[in-house]
């Protein structure tokens, strides 16, 4: 297609590529993997070393989204959205695919750091051209999406894990083949937008907004939860398959369809937090109350079936807390430094999914995977009361939405 002059027709089409291409960040997660994680960890022999491994293979994608996504939305400034957009996808298939030939522990996590560079240039690309393409209203709405979607496509990925890893664990892999359709989309779909036409990011950042205004105490301080967040959201997609295997359920199968049960909790949360107009306090003490509640049921409990309702009470809390802390973060941001802002909160995020592996096999090694999951109950609750404590202290504001 043509260039930024062509930005009027943007619509449905180019809208549908740009959301699917968030959910690559759900196929690279823990959530296709988790129901394999056992299966893996017994194939390579067991023992910390492995697991730790096998931690680097989950986490390592996250990881390498926080250190790139910041350069990367630089280097799309400078060479274009669009062009980076079609290199990414085209390497994260190439990268996503390539474990399903290796035997090597070492050889796949070197691939998971190259799937991680290409996620984090094609989330980055989409929001700066769903930033292009759209405005209003109607660029809410697919931001929108593109925070509330990949919580649903979460639960076909967990089935998927298990259903595919049944036979093999290799098998997953292939799942990374659906970047091939979003390279197609951005080729044929998708134009560069016109840095000098009205809709482009930078003409809208130039509008006059105060940056010198902006909180940055505030917004370090929401980063550095959003770090802690995003090690626990990511437990339940990560550690479910560990804990219902120490308890005796060892099918990848069994294990994707109950986690995928599971995690039907995780977009009701996303829309109680749509529906319920409340300060950013109130919604993080009760996210956080949800979440301790569920991981001390996994924590407290013996049986596997603890795991799955437990799960399921984490998940309502974990759906609501990221899009609380994200709407928190980029609240009065100026338009001059938005870009920047959201990148250093997307890598803060995934800093926070890369990290969370390694927590649980640490904390596996000093008192075992069920403590460490009632240890992070413990750690939310704390952080209930602390939220609790802010709500008393805020002055009165502005319902969100």
């Amino acid at each position: 297609m043509g260039n930024g002059s062509m930005t009027s027709r943007a619509g449905l089409m180019q809208g549908i590529v740009l959301v699917a291409c968030c959910w690559l960040s759900v196929i690279a997660s823990g959530a296709l993997l988790g129901p394999v994680i056992p299966t893996i960890i017994r194939q390579f022999g067991g023992g910390s070393a492995v697991e730790y491994q096998v931690a680097a293979i989950v986490g390592m994608p996250a990881l390498f989204v926080a250190l790139s996504a910041f350069p990367l939305g630089l280097l799309a400034d400078r060479l274009g959205p669009r062009r980076i957009m079609i290199y990414a996808t085209l390497i994260y298939a190439v990268a996503g695919v390539a474990p399903y030939f290796l035997n090597d522990l070492n050889s796949i996590v070197w691939t998971r750091r190259a799937v991680g560079i290409a996620e984090g240039a094609v989330m980055t690309c989409s929001y700066a051209l769903i930033g292009a393409y759209f405005s209003g209203a109607v660029r809410e709405r697919w931001y929108a999406l593109s925070t509330g979607t990949p919580p649903v496509i979460a639960l076909v990925a967990i089935a998927l894990g298990g259903s595919l890893g049944n036979s093999d664990w290799h098998n997953v892999f292939l799942v990374y083949l659906f970047a091939l359709l979003l390279f197609v989309g951005s080729l044929f779909l998708l134009w560069e937008p016109d840095r000098r036409s009205g809709s482009s990011i930078a003409t809208q950042a130039a509008s006059g907004d105060d940056a010198s205004s902006f909180n940055w105490g505030r917004f370090l301080a929401i980063c550095a939860l959003s770090v802690f967040v995003m090690t626990a959201f990511v437990i339940t997609l990560i550690q479910t398959g560990s804990l219902m295997t120490e308890r005796g359920v060892t099918s990848p199968a069994l294990i994707g369809r109950w986690q995928a049960l599971s995690s039907l909790a995780n977009p009701v949360g996303a829309l109680i937090f749509v529906g319920w107009r409340a300060r950013f306090e109130s919604k993080l003490m009760v996210s956080f109350a949800l979440m301790a509640a569920g991981f001390a049921a996994i924590g407290l409990r013996e049986d596997w079936q603890s795991v799955i309702w437990g799960a399921a009470i984490a998940n309502l809390g974990c759906g609501m807390i990221v899009p609380t802390v994200v709407s928190w973060g980029l609240q009065d941001v100026p338009g001059s430094i938005r870009g920047r802002i959201s990148g250093i909160l997307m890598a803060c995020n995934f800093l926070g999914q890369s990290l969370s592996p390694y927590v649980m096999v640490w904390l596996k090694e000093h008192g075992g995977l069920s403590r460490g999951v009632f240890d992070y109950g413990v750690a939310c609750a704390v952080a209930a009361v602390g939220a609790g404590l802010l709500l008393l202290r805020s002055r009165p504001r502005t319902a969100i939405a």
